[in-house]
């Protein structure tokens, strides 16, 4: 039942050939969004107020979709910068490993998935403090996993925007 569960969170799932799996997920984008805020709160932070939901996501899943295609990440510049929100992590996490269940992600998968990129963010300077800073009070989370074969990767994207920017 818990999978069962697992698999109606995944909002978007395709294939891209006979072997890869491609998994937009809003489920992990919520785990992320709530371990960045429990991270915060461990911080004595405030908590992000809001999960965004419409345009800045929009260009946070535009960006992860891009990043997840590419060789190397690439942050957003020029034009793009300042369109919608005013901070930005992205990260990346492959492994040559199956994801535990050898299928469709599970709960526990996510759940990991997630912990890793809070945890990355978090040990990266500049990250953690895009992450922990006191004035964010509206941020984004996207991720596209991509499951083939012999390996799988998450990207991931963390947007926001900041009082008094």
């Amino acid at each position: 039942m818990k999978k069962l569960a697992t698999i109606f969170a995944i909002s978007l799932i395709f294939q891209a050939n006979a072997q890869d799996l491609i998994i937009k997920s809003s489920h992990i984008d919520s785990l992320i969004f709530a371990g960045i805020n429990t991270y915060r709160a461990s911080l004595g932070k405030p908590q992000t107020e809001k999960f965004e939901n419409g345009p800045m996501r929009k260009i946070s899943y535009a960006l992860t979709e891009a990043n997840s295609n590419r060789q190397r990440i690439e942050h957003s510049s020029g034009d793009k910068v300042f369109v919608g929100y005013n901070a930005e992590c992205i990260y990346r996490y492959t492994s040559t490993g199956k994801i535990q269940s050898g299928g469709y992600p599970t709960e526990s998968d996510l759940q990991f998935l997630a912990n890793k990129v809070v945890q990355a963010w978090i040990d990266s300077p500049n990250h953690n403090w895009i992450i922990s800073f006191s004035l964010t009070y509206v941020a984004t989370v996207t991720t596209v996993i991509k499951k083939g074969a012999k390996s799988f990767s998450i990207t991931a994207s963390y947007h926001a925007k900041n009082k008094n920017f």
